[in-house]
């Protein structure tokens, strides 16, 4: 039921998304400058309207209410960096990830918001506990990367517990592993293209499956 009613509302969304705008906003290419502007300026987020948007825009259907999703099938945004969620709602709003259906969805949802809208939903999320990584040994590909391959630590940016906020990079620590499979994946093939200077695109062409396999294991792991 709970996808049938979500389909329903999707297609709705696509039919009207004129409501939000006129036009779909030209895909951009970010820079460090550009990024730092859209951020910095972006309307100060209200929490708790951003609850109520949780709600209203049935985005609590695939990531759930408290920003915990109901199945791994889809990201986990509690906790997340209000940054990167409004760089993310901005990258669907303009068309910079469209990689496949899920895109699509959140890009039909994206263009009914205002840029209040998506600080607001960004600030919410945010507010949420974040979860947090379990004891566990970390791949070497977390604290030391592989020199003889250029591929950077993954702590590097997204931290050692996976905390994010590091040149804008989001927090993965406990995020799903099919979620962050299907991410290193689709950098890998350039599916998806959204990230600044092309870093992930980069780093994830020289994983093996495997190694994708046992990143996403290690940062889906949780207290």
């Amino acid at each position: 039921m709970k996808k049938l009613i979500l389909s329903t509302v999707v297609t709705s969304l696509l039919a009207t998304n004129v409501m939000a705008s006129d036009a779909v906003i030209a895909t951009k290419e970010w820079t460090s400058s550009t990024l730092r502007q859209a951020v910095s300026t972006r309307p100060a987020g209200d929490a708790t309207r951003g609850a109520q948007l949780n709600e209203h825009l049935m985005c609590s259907s695939c990531h759930g209410k408290e920003g915990l999703p109901p199945t791994n099938r889809w990201p986990a945004v509690a906790g997340q960096l209000e940054s990167y969620t409004y760089k993310m709602l901005l990258d669907y709003q303009s068309g910079a990830r469209s990689e496949d259906n899920r895109a699509n969805i959140m890009t039909a949802v994206a263009d009914l918001m205002s840029e209040q809208d998506m600080s607001d939903v960004a600030a919410y999320y945010a507010s949420l506990p974040a979860p947090t990584l379990a004891q566990q040994s970390a791949p070497a590909l977390v604290t030391e990367g592989d020199k003889d391959r250029l591929i950077t630590a993954c702590a590097s940016c997204h931290g050692l517990s996976g905390q994010g906020g590091i040149k804008g990079t989001p927090a993965i620590a406990g995020q799903t592993a099919e979620t962050l499979k299907r991410a290193l994946e689709m950098y890998r093939s350039g599916d998806r293209d959204s990230d600044l200077y092309s870093v992930m695109r980069q780093a994830s062409q020289r994983l093996t499956t495997s190694e994708i396999d046992s990143l996403a294991n290690y940062y889906s792991g949780t207290n």
